[in-house]
């Protein structure tokens, strides 16, 4: 394309210097640039001579995805724009490797399934959002050595839940849409459909390579168990995830929990939040008054009682932290938290002669907090409680797998 060190180009709130070209693909080039203040980061821009208007609604799109995207394993736009030659352009954080180079220098064993998490971290939050990659390569995947980050990258083919999904490899002559080596045989094939699965196989491929240095084809290709055996249970999935059927093929959440009933902890569902705005790892509470307590709105006097309203209706665990407090606090006679009664989102209590209403009120806040509290331990050590069951259960079906096969291996010996 022709652009040079030295070249300035604009957002709406920044300029960036261009510094050098980091690499080319078929959509485009990315520099090595910084800003205003100096500070480095990368710049994509498309390449108008290879530029359709299939190719520019997919570069929209991975502006529009990756700018709202708040998780860590998926890129980040910082701002885009377009040059003054015209080209559309996006700005990302800079960074000095990709998983390509990660493998090169090798990986030890121990670290190549945290790695790996990683991966299915980023792939999984896009799977949620209705988003599937369909070029997952390790040059894809950009790694920070400070701090032992991997990030997917590179959504320009991805599908995103309001496109409609055009062919495979190819949508028009020679716009391919995957990397050969890592296409799922369905990506290899005019007219099928290609969906979340296609990115299944390619990390199955990639996790084999991770262990093994190589890249599963044919028949008797070098797997996990011929390198490491303490991983040789890998096999199994990385044979299911390359399954040709893609409806045979495991989901990203089935290849975690097969990965944890294994023993690795430090990997873990996630979900998208109850308000659907971002992606949460299943260890975080999802309780949408853990996360916006109940307050006090409003307070009225009617026929004897005063009458608090509630930010919102409380639910009966709340309630019951509420009329039972675990921790030490002070009250009126009579009108301690269990003399409240509940309608929606009412409490109400007898008012006596001689009580200070403003008091009261300052009783009712101060109960409301301690219900807050009480009531956010009690989620978080259930759903603590919850997960330590599912982990176990998928734990003891591993081992009775391997307990199947051990004897089926023995009554074929």
């Amino acid at each position: 394309m022709g652009y040079k060190k030295g070249e300035i180009l604009k957002t709406a709130f920044e300029t960036y210097t261009i510094l050098a070209l980091r690499g080319s693909g078929g959509a485009g080039e990315v520099f090595e640039a910084c800003d205003s203040d100096g500070v480095p980061c990368a710049v994509k821009i498309l390449d108008p001579a290879r530029t359709t208007a299939t190719r520019l609604k997919r570069f929209k799109n991975e502006i529009n995805f990756c700018t709202k995207n708040t998780h860590q394993n998926i890129i980040r736009v910082q701002g885009s724009g377009v040059t003054d030659r015209g080209d559309p352009f996006y700005v990302m954080p800079l960074f000095a490797g990709t998983l390509r180079e990660l493998m090169l220098n090798r990986v030890v064993p121990q670290a190549v399934l945290p790695y790996f998490g990683q991966i299915l971290d980023g792939l999984e939050a896009a799977h949620l959002q209705g988003v599937w990659h369909r070029d997952i390569k390790p040059e894809n995947v950009l790694f920070r050595a400070e701090t032992k980050t991997l990030v997917v990258a590179d959504f320009g083919i991805a599908h995103f839940e309001e496109e409609e999904l055009l062919t495979a490899v190819e949508t028009k002559n020679n716009d391919r849409l995957a990397n050969f080596l890592y296409a799922a045989p369905e990506q290899k094939t005019r007219g099928q459909r290609v969906d979340s699965k296609a990115d299944i196989y390619a990390l199955g491929l990639i996790l084999n390579e991770m262990f093994s240095g190589a890249v599963p084809l044919g028949t008797s290709f070098r797997k996990v168990s011929d390198v490491v055996s303490e991983y040789s249970y890998l096999d199994g999935l990385i044979e299911l995830m390359l399954r040709q059927d893609p409806a045979v093929r495991p989901s990203i959440s089935d290849v975690k929990r097969e990965l944890i009933s294994r023993g690795n902890e430090f990997l873990s569902l996630q979900r998208l939040n109850s308000l659907k705005s971002e992606i949460i790892p299943e260890t975080e509470v999802d309780d949408p008054l853990t996360r916006n307590p109940v307050g006090l709105a409003d307070t009225d006097y009617r026929g004897g009682h005063l009458i608090f309203r509630l930010t919102t209706s409380p639910p009966p665990k709340w309630i019951e932290a509420f009329r039972q407090p675990r921790e030490q606090f002070e009250y009126y006679g009579g009108a301690e938290p269990i003399s409240f009664n509940f309608n929606g989102n009412e409490a109400t209590v007898p008012m006596s002669p001689g009580m200070s209403p403003s008091r009261l009120q300052a009783y009712m806040k101060h109960y409301i907090e301690l219900a807050n509290r009480q009531y956010a331990a009690l989620v978080i050590a259930e759903h603590t409680r919850k997960l330590a069951r599912e982990r176990d259960e998928l734990r003891r079906k591993a081992l009775e797998e391997e307990r199947r096969l051990e004897i089926l291996r023995q009554l074929r010996s």
